[in-house]
């Protein structure tokens, strides 16, 4: 498993929070911004019905080092939506180096203690690629 999908499957559960657009350092938002490498992610995994309600629990409460660590990897705009034990991820990237974020979140002791929570309450799905967690979806729409 590579460090992005190990990174999903953890914390890429934030129901209805969503993180801050923009870079830390610029005042603009990144899906308007000329300079933004902004990659948009969909995936896809099942929640087990038996520990969806704990899983929201915990997604109500998010700790404050998962979301720093969040905004640290150049996630922003981080949606995850709830439907018929079908979890939907939405994101946006804006770094420059996604592979070396995912690592920089991957390595980070706090957040392998919050993954360590939420796999346990995952189902991925079977026709998820080799390596995967969450399914990774493609894109066919989008309107700004």
């Amino acid at each position: 498993m590579n460090a992005f999908n190990r990174l999903c499957a953890g914390c890429v559960l934030i129901v209805m929070c969503m993180l801050v657009a923009g870079c830390a350092t610029c005042p603009m938002d990144c899906r308007t911004c000329p300079k933004s490498n902004l990659t948009r992610y969909g995936q896809v995994l099942q929640v087990k019905p038996e520990s969806f309600e704990e899983y929201k629990r915990y997604h109500a409460n998010v700790w404050p080092e998962i979301l720093d660590m969040i905004r640290q990897c150049n996630i922003r705009n981080y949606s995850i939506y709830h439907k018929d034990s079908y979890l939907f991820a939405y994101f946006e990237y804006v770094g420059e180096d996604f592979d070396a974020d995912m690592a920089k979140m991957a390595a980070d002791p706090k957040t392998q203690e919050w993954w360590d929570i939420m796999m346990p309450m995952q189902a991925p799905l079977e026709t998820r690629a080799e390596g995967e967690w969450w399914a990774n979806m493609e894109e066919v729409f989008h309107c700004d």
